[in-house]
């Protein structure tokens, strides 16, 4: 009865080991979802040379953005994701691809139902003064 769903053992790997093994994995489908989400059209936001995002006014709110990442100079997918994920913020994230020079914004509307562009945009100059996208 010991060595029953034991395939791991088999393998002589450990749970952690496991664990490890799953990150790998994690990362490439997260990539290919950021090329697949910022594929698709998007309107583009602002991003200043001080780093603050911001959503265009002109246009009614979307659920994502696009943004270029040209002032960057990430030399890698991996380096852009690092970055990325070491910024912290509320309501938003940010899925590169260096391939396209581009990341999308992320909105989580559900978290803030009934707000507007022009509440969004608060939010956005709020975080990114705090923590600004610059590298």
């Amino acid at each position: 009865m010991k060595n029953q769903n034991n395939s791991s053992a088999a393998f002589g790997l450990k749970s952690g080991s496991r664990k490890l093994l799953l990150l790998p994995l994690l990362f490439v489908a997260g990539m290919l979802f950021s090329q697949e989400a910022i594929s698709q059209q998007k309107p583009a936001a602002s991003l200043s040379n001080t780093g603050l995002l911001q959503l265009p006014t002109n246009l009614p709110l979307a659920p994502a953005y696009v943004v270029s990442l040209s002032s960057f100079g990430f030399a890698n997918e991996t380096q852009a994701v690092q970055f990325f994920s070491s910024k912290s913020f509320d309501s938003f994230f940010i899925r590169p691809n260096v391939s396209q020079n581009k990341a999308a914004i992320m909105l989580e509307l559900d978290k803030h139902p009934g707000w507007t562009v022009t509440n969004w945009n608060n939010l956005l100059n709020s975080q990114t003064t705090t923590t600004p996208l610059l590298n």
